[in-house]
């Protein structure tokens, strides 16, 4: 352990970056790297205030130069990953542990820059609107709620330069976004708690006409909370500024929605929502203070 990466991260508390793990002398399973097809190597502390109580590993399948903003991010995650590991005295089950930090990389991913901060807080709101107005059960609103906040966990696996990228996307670069939801159903499904969590992630940029993905799945075929987090998604999206353009008016973004209800969205779900904006049970104006958390009720809602 003392002449591995992983201790020399923790005798010295600060994060080291391998751009091949084959070829390192100091990554002692070399051999199990190759095998396994891994390649570079991110090793950041696990620091809770003067000490280090482990290491976070992050890998990747082919050559990669980790940037100074993706050190950065990563060492961010794991010293929440590390607060919620010491807190684990408070919990009954190691999942509740992995759930905090997944909730930390969810966050984490939202904080990237600055057109997407705050965006599954506000999906999240959305959508647990909508599913109160259908009147879906307590335990169905709970899952939905916590899908919001992942939804678009798996985005960590997505380079950089296309999420942010200002113009629209090539064919290739496309494909990788849609990758995401398979990315965050694999990094989920460790956790029992959130099995009733990941066919909404998974499923949640299908289409009602069938031409969405990554199944294809059409009409009612598609989970209800994942038909519900579209709509929310898509409004969210369509009124928050994006590099590649400025915020829609509400004006514009009901139209849209109107103009897609039965192609891309639930029509009852989209008329549900138009409803609440227009009864005014739709805050539009988000405050920063306002921060939605995984439910505590999450291991009733994943037995029901």
């Amino acid at each position: 352990m003392g002449e591995s990466i992983a201790g020399r991260v923790i005798r010295e508390g600060r994060p080291i970056a391998v751009s091949d793990i084959t070829a390192d002398s100091r990554h002692v399973y070399s051999d199990q790297a190759r095998l396994e097809g891994l390649c570079s190597l991110l090793s950041v502390p696990l620091s809770l205030k003067d000490r280090v109580i482990g290491v976070l590993n992050i890998y990747t399948d082919e050559p990669h130069e980790f940037s100074p903003h993706e050190i950065n991010l990563f060492t961010s995650l794991a010293s929440q990953a590390a607060i919620a590991i010491e807190n684990a005295r408070l919990f009954e089950s190691l999942e509740e542990i992995y759930i905090e930090v997944i909730t930390a990389l969810a966050s984490a991913i939202d904080a990237r820059d600055a057109y997407t901060h705050g965006h599954s807080n506000r999906v999240t709101e959305f959508a647990v609107r909508i599913s109160e107005a259908m009147g879906l059960s307590p335990a169905e609103v709970d899952i939905i709620r916590n899908a919001g906040i992942l939804h678009d966990v798996g985005k960590i696996g997505i380079k950089e330069d296309i999420l942010k990228k200002p113009g629209r996307l090539s064919e290739e670069e496309r494909r990788e976004m849609e990758y995401h939801p398979f990315i965050g159903t694999k990094i989920l499904q460790s956790v029992k708690l959130l099995e009733p969590v990941l066919p909404l992630v998974y499923h949640h940029h299908e289409r009602y006409d069938g031409n969405g993905y990554p199944d294809g799945l059409k009409g009612e075929d598609i989970p209800i909370g994942a038909r519900i987090l579209s709509v929310a998604d898509a409004f969210e999206s369509m009124t928050s500024d994006r590099p590649y353009r400025k915020a829609l008016s509400l004006d514009k973004a009901i139209e849209e929605l109107k103009i897609n209800a039965g192609k891309q969205f639930d029509p009852q779900i989209v008329d549900t929502f138009l409803n609440l904006i227009e009864e005014g049970k739709i805050d539009l104006e988000w405050s920063q203070s306002r921060v939605i958390t995984l439910t505590d009720r999450l291991g009733k809602a994943g037995a029901s």
